[in-house]
């Protein structure tokens, strides 16, 4: 966000850069959704600059003892918790998306399962061991469907491999299943505490969006945003169900 409330004080520690255009993109993508399936998506958004509030990170860092900050904060997360009780009791399941920009050199989306690099230098046989779906934030999903979890996560029925299809480069997925020694966002806070890692059905991924050719101009982000819909429609109707002819 880009609003900066003179009764919180600037943060001193933590990371402050705001993620530009974002709030844009995520509300081109709810458009596009809504355009292709007829049903729109819970969109939640943090208007507070980032300077103020960061609420990607538990609440002391986050709000840095402010009081209106860490009012913000509380209501920002009970947002996404409400939002997330009434999919589990519409639907049973869902997915939950925690949408930020990065400024890294490599221009591809970053796909954070709670999965470190080092976890995805690991091959698939590795990856497919209890304890790597058991720390994602795409637990809860890994244990509905037939498929490895690391197919899951970067094979040719990833959300990577989706994105990819739409003309999105992807990172994992199976043309770059791991990001190598290359800066990654393997996911924060928010995907760790709204994703299925420590209970529930609704699965989580942070996605990561590089600014150039997606971000940058109106015509890129109703681009991307159309790609983006496309991708979420195949991934969960191929793995939850979701938005099939007459369902």
């Amino acid at each position: 966000g880009d609003q900066q409330p003179t009764e919180i004080p600037d943060r001193t520690w933590g990371t402050t850069v705001t993620d530009s255009w974002t709030v844009e993109t995520i509300l081109a993508v709810r458009d596009a959704l809504e355009e292709r399936t007829g049903l729109a998506p819970h969109v939640i958004i943090s208007h507070l600059k980032r300077t103020k509030l960061d609420p990607n990170r538990e609440i002391v860092e986050a709000a840095q003892g402010n009081p209106y900050a860490e009012n913000a904060w509380s209501e920002f997360h009970t947002f996404v918790e409400t939002a997330t009780d009434h999919v589990e009791d519409t639907f049973g399941t869902g997915l939950y998306v925690d949408l930020h920009g990065h400024g890294h050199e490599i221009l591809r989306a970053e796909l954070g399962y709670l999965l470190t690099s080092a976890d995805l230098e690991h091959s698939d046989a590795e990856l497919d061991a209890a304890a790597y779906s058991a720390k994602s934030s795409f637990r809860a999903l890994a244990q509905s469907v037939d498929i490895a979890f690391s197919q899951l996560v970067r094979g040719p029925t990833s959300f990577g491999e989706y994105l990819g299809n739409q003309g999105v480069p992807s990172v994992p997925s199976p043309e770059d299943p791991r990001p190598g020694a290359a800066p990654f966002f393997s996911g924060g806070y928010n995907t760790a505490r709204h994703g299925s890692r420590d209970g529930g059905t609704v699965s989580g991924v942070q996605v990561e969006l590089h600014r150039v050719g997606i971000r940058d101009t109106d015509a890129n982000r109703r681009a991307f945003a159309a790609a983006f819909a496309a991708a979420v429609e195949a991934f969960m109707e191929e793995h939850f169900g979701f938005f099939e002819p007459g369902g």
